[in-house]
């Protein structure tokens, strides 16, 4: 079927061809004849005047009449045929019209002749011209007219046919034989001619189709080169071919850029020469037999690892691919290059982590049990003397009680010290640790950590002490909370590990270039670590000896702790060891500009004393407290401490509850659980905002992480305190949210007055020893600048500028005290506060106050 459709088509385009080929001919013959008809037109009229110029009639003479006639018959037979074969050659009407005007033609010139036997050979001639166009009808009429012609002159004007005045009426017959001989050999050769033109076109059409199938398959060929060429080219891999001698016969882009050779370069070299190394190129080339020997027609292929080495010597770790191809005349090789170092690397990097991870598992497991003991042990001791308490195991006797409040008391501080070590370290690995800044007395800090964990000292039998090595600043600037954090729990440690002997804290200062640095070292005469194990103690959940955990107790927590404190605090923790002598922590602080700080060669009479937790003083009479929370042991708790103060406290137990009773009684203090069955603390809040309600609203919640405040305030609290509550800070807030801080503070407030009374009696002069030139021109440069200091502030409150009067205040309060004016930064410390409130109507008294005190402040 596919065979005779070509065939069809093959004969529809050899006939097609035919068609187009006599065309081409009619319109060359067409042409040919035009030329002709002018070249005949002008030959007839040449004749007529070589036969016949004129004529006579006696003495006279004229143009002979077939001069005429042959110019103006002439003319008008060539007129038609030249103009069709112009304006349409090729057309059936123009080879017709052409073969009667050819005839016409001979007739003429046999005439103008006058008969002459030369002339009738033209009609042979323009037989033959038409037989060029290979129509046999064009040829029989031709002939047709012809024999018309010699028919009728030959019967009625012999003489203008033969020559003669009389002929034989047959002779006709003789003349039109010798035309139809003509034809028929003119037949047989324009048939021959046609065959040839058929065939021809056949052979045309043949060569055609298969110059078309030729031409469809060299553009496979070619897609398929590219394709293959493309992607090879834009491979990711390195594609080499081979031939069966391992000699380089293509190299692909990424080959050249893997190993650094250029196509030029690399064709022709052997590939083991060029890029193996001498250790593995035996390997190579055992897989480069195996795929030869391989038998005719299987797909063998070679996978294996290996190190290759680029121009300039790098090696490197690549997968290499040979396969072979079969070909027709020899079998050639194939091979993909694939760079594996990063993947390498990465396996090695995720052996790496699996090792790490399960050995962080480990050391996670080992936390949890040690949490576990850790927290069981003060939650045992909690729950067990809270249980002799209330089955009155101290039968009635004060003492004993007291005993056992305060043993309960220190389990849920040590269980509290616990979670907050967590807490802690959930912030830095959240990066959520924050730090703040502000000057404190680096002696008062060491000063009460010493005296807070003497009692725990002298409990072990050894000595806990400190001492300053060098000047003594009065004050720094840093976080002085994470300073203690850092202190408790580095000279807590050295404690627990130290059986005899002391602990030491060694403080000192240093300065490079304009920062300070604060030089903390906790010295102990404990059990000391192994050196291999220094650098992991820093680490969370690590202690350098589990054993250690076992005997002494402890989370592996608070040294990963400090050295974050340490790090977020602009400095660093380090540690020095001896197994069986001891070991020295050192933490160094950046504590800003020491400048002007005063130096202090003994420690300052400050009142650090012992630090001792003192209740708070409060008068909480009046106050009337709605406290919303769905634990009914935290509502007691907080009931009975505000009561004992004078509060009135009316308890609900979820946040409905507490928007009903807030809207229907007056409360001075909303303390709002955030976390409450039914309507939790968030929504309760936002809902009495939106009812109007104005009280404060303190918000309680178990959340201490970083946001947690800023989402109470969101939703309408006026406060924050995080649980478990400390009894103190409950109680500040509640008499700050109802307004009562004035009696919190009024006998400091007293104080100070009595102060600033006793100093606006006579002259403030400096307590720095002006006698001293260099100390007495900064104090006078000082007192100088005091009224255009106050003037800058007077202009920043009246902009209520708050933040330009607080960087002022600030400024003064710090100057004050370096130039030994106490009263100057009292007064200041208290001013920034309430420029940091902005309270206008509170700082523009504290202003006037300092602006009394300007004139008598001297040198």
């Amino acid at each position: 079927m596919i065979s005779a459709a070509a065939d069809s088509r093959q004969q529809l385009r050899a006939e097609e061809i035919l068609r187009q080929r006599e065309r081409q001919i009619y319109r060359r013959i067409d042409r040919m004849f035009a030329v002709l008809m002018m070249v005949q037109w002008l030959g007839a009229v040449a004749t007529a005047l070589c036969v016949s110029p004129r004529t006579w009639s006696g003495a006279t003479s004229e143009v002979h009449p077939h001069v005429w006639y042959a110019f103006w018959a002439g003319g008008a037979l060539a007129s038609l045929p030249v103009w069709l074969a112009w304006r349409r050659p090729g057309d059936t009407i123009t080879r017709y019209t052409i073969a009667v005007a050819q005839m016409l033609f001979s007739s003429l010139l046999v005439q103008v002749s006058g008969g002459r036997l030369e002339t009738h050979f033209h009609v042979f001639g323009s037989l033959a011209f038409l037989a060029a166009y290979r129509d046999w009808g064009v040829l029989m009429v031709a002939t047709a007219l012809v024999s018309a012609d010699q028919l009728i002159r030959g019967i009625f004007w012999p003489l203008s046919m033969f020559g003669v005045a009389t002929a034989d009426h047959w002779r006709w017959i003789e003349h039109t034989g010798w035309v139809l001989f003509e034809d028929l050999f003119l037949l047989i050769t324009m048939r021959k001619s046609t065959e040839e033109m058929r065939n021809n076109a056949l052979q045309t059409a043949l060569f055609e189709s298969h110059h078309a199938d030729l031409h469809r398959y060299s553009e496979q060929l070619h897609r398929s080169f590219e394709k293959e060429r493309s992607i090879i080219e834009g491979s990711l891999d390195a594609v080499v071919e081979l031939d069966a001698r391992g000699k380089v016969l293509n190299w692909n882009g990424p080959a050249e850029r893997l190993f650094g050779w250029t196509v030029a370069e690399a064709i022709g070299s052997q590939l083991e020469e060029l890029v193996i190394p001498e250790h593995d190129q035996q390997r190579y080339l055992a897989g480069l037999r195996q795929l030869t020997e391989s038998p005719a027609g299987s797909q063998v292929h070679q996978r294996f690892e290996m190190e290759c080495v680029a121009r300039g010597g790098r090696q490197f770790a690549v997968e290499l691919a040979i396969v072979s191809i079969q070909g027709s005349e020899e079998t050639t090789f194939c091979a993909f290059v694939r760079d594996i170092t990063d993947r390498k690397s990465h396996e090695l990097d995720m052996r790496r982590a699996m090792e790490e991870s399960e050995a962080a598992n480990r050391t996670k497991s080992e936390f949890l049990a040690n949490m576990s003991h850790e927290i069981r042990t003060p939650l045992n001791s909690i729950l067990g003397f809270a249980e002799l308490l209330v089955r009155n195991a101290d039968e009635g006797d004060e003492r004993t009680r007291r005993d056992y409040a305060d043993t309960i008391r220190t389990s849920a501080r040590h269980l509290m010290e616990l979670i907050n070590n967590v807490l802690d370290l959930s912030k830095i690995e959240a990066g959520k640790m924050q730090v703040e800044r502000a000057r404190f007395s680096p002696h008062q800090v060491i000063a009460e950590v010493v005296s807070l964990l003497r009692v725990r000292a002298i409990e072990k039998g050894i000595v806990l002490n400190y001492r300053w090595d060098g000047p003594i600043p009065e004050t720094v600037t840093t976080d002085p909370h994470r300073v203690r954090q850092l202190l408790i729990n580095l000279v807590g440690n050295a404690i627990k590990f130290t059986e005899q002997g002391s602990v030491m804290i060694v403080a000192g200062v240093a300065r490079e270039g304009d920062r300070g640095l604060l030089t903390l070292e906790v010295r102990d005469t404990g059990i000391g670590i192994e050196p291999s194990k220094l650098s992991d103690i820093f680490h969370p959940f690590v202690q350098a000896d589990s054993s250690m955990t076992r005997r002494y107790g402890g989370t592996g927590l608070g040294l990963a702790i400090c050295k974050n404190i340490a790090a977020a605090l602009g400095g660093d923790l380090s540690v020095d060891s001896q197994l069986g002598r001891g070991t020295t922590f050192t933490a160094k602080l950046e504590i800003g500009d020491l400048r002007h700080v005063r130096m202090f060669e003994a420690p300052p009479d400050a009142a650090t004393g012992d630090y001792v937790d003192r209740p708070i003083s409060a008068n909480l009479q009046g106050v009337r407290v709605l406290l919303a929370d769905d634990g009914e042991t935290n509502r007691k708790l907080i009931q009975v401490f505000l009561s004992r103060h004078g509060a009135e406290v009316q308890t609900v137990e979820n946040g409905e509850m507490a928007c009903r009773i807030a809207l229907a009684e007056q409360f001075d203090v909303v303390l709002m659980d955030m976390q409450m069955p039914q309507m939790d603390g968030y929504a309760a809040t936002r809902k009495l905002r939106s009812l109007g309600f104005l009280k404060p609203i303190i918000a309680l919640t178990a959340h201490a992480m970083k946001g947690d405040r800023e989402k109470c305030t969101f939703a309408g609290c006026s406060g924050y305190l995080s649980k478990p509550v400390n009894v103190d800070e409950l109680i500040r807030a509640v008499e700050v949210a109802a307004g009562l801080e004035l009696r919190h503070d009024e006998l400091v407030k007293q104080e100070k007055e009595k102060k600033i009374k006793r100093a606006l009696a006579g002259p403030i002069r400096s307590s720095l020893p002006t006698e001293d030139e260099m100390l007495r021109e900064i104090v006078a440069e000082f007192v100088e600048s005091i009224p255009a200091r106050l003037d800058a502030m007077e202009r920043a409150l009246a902009d209520e500028d708050y933040e330009e009067l607080q960087r002022h205040v600030h400024g003064l309060k710090g100057s004050g005290g370096t130039a030994g004016f106490t009263c100057l930064s009292e007064v200041s410390a208290e001013l920034e506060s309430y420029a940091a409130a902005r309270k206008g109507d509170q700082a523009a008294a504290l202003l006037g106050e300092l602006r009394e005190m300007e004139p008598l402040i001297v040198v």
